[in-house]
């Protein structure tokens, strides 16, 4: 049984994604700050954790930064309300595996989780998370970022924050040169 930790202060959103993840299987412990995420990272050592950027005291990406000080392999997920490409940005660079905008439907949620323990367990680190596969999909049938936002009701921001992540995880110089790549790796 994969254990995740959620770390939100919003306990709403702790509960419904527990009571979420509990139905997939998974073994779920919370936490509603910083410091409290960091001695539950201490003590369970999670395979995933599912971390809020907006937190009291530690923002989400200064947390980020500590979590993969104490364990570079845990996989983090990072969920916002406030979808900032720059904050997007960061926590890849930080080592995040995905960003997910608030509000996100359960199936979604359940998809992202799974698709990153799955990659985690391949042991493959730059892995492109499923919405880059999504986004990469659709690229390779020649849409654009905007075309693409609307398919996926997403942002054209994030459509191109995905989309330089995928560049740049592929070591494409372009578009093509990144759809070409993922076909060549067998990745769409």
């Amino acid at each position: 049984m994969k254990n995740i930790l959620i770390v939100d202060d919003d306990s709403d959103m702790q509960t419904v994604l527990s009571d979420t993840l509990q139905l997939e299987g998974y073994k779920i412990s919370v936490a509603g700050d910083g410091n409290t995420a960091l001695k539950e990272i201490r003590n369970d050592s999670p395979e995933l954790i599912l971390l809020d950027v907006r937190l009291p005291g530690m923002n989400g990406l200064q947390l980020l930064k500590k979590i993969k000080q104490i364990n570079k392999k845990v996989v983090v997920i990072i969920l916002t309300s406030h979808g900032d490409i720059k904050d997007a940005v960061s926590a890849i660079k930080l080592g995040a595996f995905d960003y997910v905008t608030k509000p996100f439907k359960d199936k979604d949620i359940i998809a992202y989780v799974k698709n990153a323990l799955e990659s985690h367990s391949a042991g493959s680190g730059d892995t492109l998370s499923m919405r880059e596969k999504e986004v990469l999909k659709w690229l390779k049938i020649g849409k654009s970022s905007w075309d693409i936002s609307i398919i996926l009701g997403i942002s054209e921001r994030t459509v191109n924050f995905h989309v330089t992540n995928i560049m740049s995880k592929l070591d494409a110089m372009t578009r093509t040169q990144a759809v070409a790549i993922s076909i060549e790796k067998g990745l769409i």
